[in-house]
Formats: C-alpha cells, structure tokens, sequence
C-alpha cells in the first residue's frame, strides 16, 4: 500500500497573513528548512526577503543548499536577503517595527521571523512585559503582512514546556491564519516527518522521504522543475507572440 503523502501545492503560503510553522527541536528547529526553501524560490524570483532571527542559528549556507547545483551565480542572490538578529526582546521588537518602513524600499514578498518566543522566555523579563511585546510585534507582522499582501511565516516549536512558554505560544497561534505542523512518526520502524496543514485540513507524510531524499533535495528538485515550467511558458509566449 502506497503511503500518503502531503500534497506540496496546498502547503504553499498565502499572501496576507501570517503562516506559523511549527515542528519538534529547539524553536521549531525541523520545520524551518521550509522557511528556507520558500526563501530560496522568492530569492530566484527575483524578490526581495526579510528574515527575522530570534533563534541566533540563521546560515546562509543552508539557503544556498537549496537552489539547483546548476543555478548561475546564486550566492549574488542572497544580497536580496535581509538578516536581522534579535538578541533580546526589546532589540526583536524593534526589528519588527522597522520593517514596514524598510519594506516601502525592498517591496519584498516574504519576512521569515525564525524563533520569536525564544528572546520573550528571558528570566530577566517579566511574564507580562514578555507577553506585551510580543502581542505588539505580532500586531504588527498582521498589519505589515495585509497592508503590504505579502506572507509573513513564524517558526516556532509546537509544544510548550512551560506555562510561560504556552501563554507566547497562544498569542502567536491566534494571529496565525495558515498553519504546517510536523511531527515524527515512526512506521515500519522508519522514523517520517508527518505534515498537517491548517486550514487546507491536507495531511500525509513529506514526500519522497522513502527514498531518503533529504528536504533540501526535494526543494532543488521542485525548482528545478519550477524553472522548466518557466521556460515552457516563456517559449509559449514568444510562439504566440510570433
């Protein structure tokens, strides 16, 4: 019996509104190759991104591994992407209130705010002060994101640890109109990445992960085909044209 798996079109984010990726690990940790294959498709589009990081684990490198091994010149690409770390919670929350006026420059289409709970777990902030800002922050992200129609994804674990931890979480879940949740199940003694997608109600597992190909290679394969399709379309258009 042939296992099900997530159908990668319906998983895509949606301009407007804010998409929450959640997984296991540390802040989201094993859903976060999404964000970054995302990335990598609006950086080849030519598009600007803003990425926001609050779990001080941002590598450039892991982007570059997702465009084709063939693709001309694509560590000139990541100068369109915009890194911004957020070390504390009030250095977060300026970040995030910057971006608006730096979108009316990049007129980017993406922000990628990878772990913004992290800063706000602080013993040095306060519970209330941790969860005002980060109601304002992601006010704001709400605004900016359907102001500007553009997709905002927030990476996050999907467990909370503590009561703390769930009341940020909370905060973050009810601004969130889009949702990709994955956790690890175990089938045939086979440890797989199982995907829900909210609201679409799609579900299954990572595709290809029976043949072992690693997310990073799933993506390189998708754009791959994504750049024959724009080619395809390109050569309809000029035939139509002549």
């Amino acid at each position: 019996m042939r296992e099900r798996t997530i159908d990668e079109r319906l998983i895509v984010p949606q301009s407007g509104g804010i998409y929450r990726l959640c997984g296991n690990g540390f802040a989201g940790k094993n859903m976060r190759q999404y964000a970054e294959a995302w990335t990598a498709i609006a950086l080849m589009n030519g598009q600007y991104v803003h990425w926001i990081d609050g779990a001080c684990r941002f590598n450039p490198d892991r982007i570059l591994r997702c465009f084709p091994e063939a693709y001309p010149e694509a560590n000139y690409l990541l100068r369109n992407l915009f890194v911004g770390r957020g070390f504390t919670v009030h250095q977060f929350a300026s970040l995030v209130q910057r971006i608006a006026d730096e979108l009316t420059i990049t007129d980017a289409k993406l922000i990628v705010v990878d772990g913004p709970i992290v800063m706000h777990l602080d013993a040095q902030v306060r519970d209330r002060e941790a969860r005002t800002l980060l109601k304002r922050c992601m006010a704001k992200l709400t605004q900016v994101a359907e102001q500007n129609d553009i997709a905002v994804i927030v990476i996050t674990a999907a467990k909370a640890y503590s009561k703390r931890h769930k009341a940020l979480l909370d905060i973050i879940d009810k601004q969130c109109n889009q949702k990709l949740l994955g956790r690890n199940r175990r089938q045939g003694g086979v440890s797989k990445l199982w995907l829900v997608h909210q609201p679409t109600g799609s579900s299954g597992f990572r595709a290809h992960w029976t043949d072992q190909e690693t997310l990073q290679q799933t993506y390189s394969r998708i754009l791959h085909q994504k750049l024959r399709t724009d080619y395809q379309q390109d050569l309809e258009e000029i035939t139509l044209l002549d």
